[in-house]
């Protein structure tokens, strides 16, 4: 009776332990196997994707190696002399293209800054014209080839006839244009657009010694007057007695000449350099602020010597006479 009884608990632990691999194989084995099986045919798949990789890459430097090999067989056919030079030659083309790779980008940049600066002169000198339009009509105009032909009858105007001053007619394209012509703009305009040019002359220098009378001392006092016209003036004095002695003496005298090459406001002033479109001339809702912008307003490329390329950004504008770019 005591051995029976002992060995039921055993059993019962032996039947829970049983109980419990069944639940452990059921709830992870089985899984483990399903994913182990997965990656399997994963990897499956990956070693086939890469052996037809290495198969088709194989096959495209088949020929490749087979051209690597011609040449090098005929390198090695060609004689001694042959060869070295081909291989200079090889030198020398690859030395021309490292020069060109350092020194094209830097030619292209070059340009780029020569355009930018064309174009930033080409709006002041718009901005130039508007001024002067302003100071005679009281207005500005959105009419680039108009303003420019206004300007330029006043200044010959003003170049023929001194006294063209005041109120004045001008006839542009046949029509007449009423302005009021300020004194000595004509000398504004060439010291404005035109390009001065520094002069050298010489200039001769007379100096007169003469005599006045003096009541105050009862004498004659010595003076000494220089230029003929001076002469001219004090000779017209009652006090005036004689000329003494007469100097000559010469100097150099510097000066700039904008007579030499007078402005001309051209037409292609008023086009971008770059595209060879008209900048952009508008007025805000008041008619007062005036604006000159560039055509180009995002990214202008062109290309350059086929690997290169010229690349050419907005170059800015001109708001009420203030420039974007003089900050920079």
């Amino acid at each position: 009776m005591n051995n029976q009884t002992s060995s039921t608990p055993q059993q019962g632990g032996q039947a829970v332990i049983h109980k419990l691999n069944e639940w452990w194989q059921a709830l992870f084995r089985r899984p483990a196997i399903l994913i182990f099986r997965l990656l399997k045919v994963l990897v499956s798949l990956v070693l086939s994707l890469i052996s037809r990789v290495i198969l088709i890459v194989g096959s495209l430097l088949t020929p490749i190696i087979k051209v690597i090999r011609k040449i090098s067989a005929w390198w090695h056919s060609l004689p001694r002399h042959n060869a070295i030079l081909i291989l200079d030659w090889s030198v020398i083309l690859a030395a021309l293209v490292l020069v060109g790779v350092i020194y094209i980008p830097k030619y292209i940049w070059a340009e780029e800054e020569t355009y930018r600066t064309d174009s930033r002169r080409r709006m002041e000198i718009i901005q130039d014209a508007e001024t002067f339009y302003n100071m005679m009509r009281g207005n500005y105009t959105t009419d680039g080839d108009f303003l420019f032909k206004l300007i330029s009858q006043t200044h010959d105007s003003l170049i023929a006839d001194s006294t063209f001053t005041d109120l004045q007619i001008v006839h542009v394209n046949g029509s007449p244009y009423r302005l009021i012509i300020p004194e000595l703009i004509v000398h504004q305009m060439d010291t404005t657009f035109s390009v001065g040019r520094i002069m050298r002359q010489e200039v001769l220098d007379t100096t007169y010694t003469i005599t006045l009378w003096n009541d105050e001392r009862a004498a004659y006092d010595t003076v000494f007057i220089n230029g003929s016209s001076g002469l001219a003036q004090v000779k017209q004095d009652t006090a005036f007695s004689e000329v003494l002695d007469t100097n000559y003496d010469s100097h150099s005298e510097v000066y700039t000449d904008y007579k030499w090459n007078r402005f001309r406001l051209e037409p292609e002033l008023l086009l971008c350099p770059v595209t060879m479109n008209p900048f952009i001339i508008s007025l805000d809702s008041t008619e007062s602020e005036l604006t000159i912008a560039s055509p180009i307003t995002g990214e202008y490329v062109e290309s350059r010597y086929i690997f290169f390329k010229f690349e050419a950004k907005g170059h800015g504008k001109i708001v009420d006479g203030d420039p974007s770019w003089r900050n920079q």
